[in-house]
């Protein structure tokens, strides 16, 4: 990994491990997966990941005090664990996902707060809802770590802290 970027990502770390980091649906769906269900990881709608890749986001996680989300990345995530996964391997998954997305607890993941009015018009044409949605509870005290170029920009684009998980990889020598 070269050394600027290295020492960008400590300095997000350093910045906003006590606030926690906002990740995205498919970055916080090879999360999930990488706990519960790593065998799944490089199948469908995991396809582009091995699991080194897994290790590295969760390496890099784990330096934060939670994992923040929102209500539209929650119900993407569940939806697309849904239809990669069938019978007692779903169940397994699910009940175990189920107090990270159900619960008030320590280790659940924090929702964001959005201002009600708050998605941008012009946002929501070009990234569609769960990414303007992102775009509107993101703030200059918020790290999101996204796949997606387009979110990531948008995220720069407003002031706030962003991570391009595919710029990480490279950096990594994963890709």
């Amino acid at each position: 990994m070269s050394s600027s970027f290295a020492t960008q990502l400590t300095g997000y770390v350093n910045r906003h491990k006590g606030d926690g980091i906002l990740l995205d649906t498919n970055v916080l769906l090879l999360l999930l997966f990488a706990k519960f269900q790593p065998d799944m990881i490089g199948g469908k709608r995991l396809e582009k990941y091995a699991f080194e890749d897994a290790q590295l986001l969760a390496d890099y996680v784990r330096y934060f005090s939670r994992i923040l989300t929102t209500p539209h990345i929650l119900a993407e995530t569940s939806n697309l664990a849904a239809q990669v996964l069938t019978g007692r391997k779903k169940a397994d998954f699910f009940n175990q996902m189920f107090p990270l997305f159900c619960r008030d607890s320590q280790d659940a993941l924090h929702q964001c707060e959005m201002k009600s009015g708050s998605v941008d018009q012009a946002i929501f044409v070009r990234l569609g809802l769960t990414d303007a949605s992102l775009v509107a509870a993101i703030d200059v005290n918020k790290l999101l770590l996204t796949d997606d170029l387009d979110l990531h920009l948008a995220a720069i684009d407003k002031g706030a802290s962003s991570i391009n998980f595919t710029h990480m990889l490279e950096a990594a020598g994963l890709r």
